[in-house]
């Protein structure tokens, strides 16, 4: 089972991947990467005192970011780095945009991850997959602290769709 693990100084958070997919899509005049990772909210695992206990689901993606593939297939034995979570981009009107490119979402909010690195490899059975390794905002003291995390999930064919 794959799964997505929080490294908190108290504890490690451990949750199970649901679904997940994998989509490029072509916007503005460029190919964008679009991943969403949903946890299920199973946490019989989990001691009854835990911190985790509290954040029983979590959901990490990746919007609109730019990369130069233009199917889910030619990502496999790439890696791609997005260092921070969002950029500011001016418009044609000289106006300053935020483009949020990773997101973490626990019921109580949206946290920005930084340092992302995405590995992306097939495994025995032809499955896209991916290793996400990242660092989140202290989502239990929404703090400005950082706490790392990494994921692995693999695509199934109903996962991805290089139509879009």
């Amino acid at each position: 089972m794959k799964t997505i693990k929080f490294f908190h100084p108290e504890e490690t958070f451990t949750y199970y991947v649901e679904k997940c997919f994998c989509k490029v899509v072509y916007s503005g005049k460029q190919h964008q990467l679009l991943i969403e990772v949903h946890s299920t909210d199973d946490l019989d695992h989990v001691e009854d005192d835990s911190l985790q206990n509290e954040f029983s689901q979590v959901i990490l993606s990746i919007d609109d970011f730019p990369v130069p593939f233009s199917s889910p297939e030619e990502l496999v034995g790439k890696s791609i780095e997005i260092p921070n979570s969002y950029v500011e981009i001016e418009d044609e009107e000289g106006e300053i945009e935020d483009f949020y490119y990773t997101n973490v979402n626990f019921s109580e909010g949206n946290f920005e991850s930084d340092e992302n690195h995405l590995q992306f490899s097939k495994d025995d059975s032809g499955t896209l997959c991916l290793k996400w390794k990242g660092k989140v905002q202290d989502f239990t003291e929404e703090s400005d602290d950082y706490i790392p995390f990494e994921l692995e999930c693999a695509f199934f064919p109903a996962s991805f769709d290089e139509r879009d």
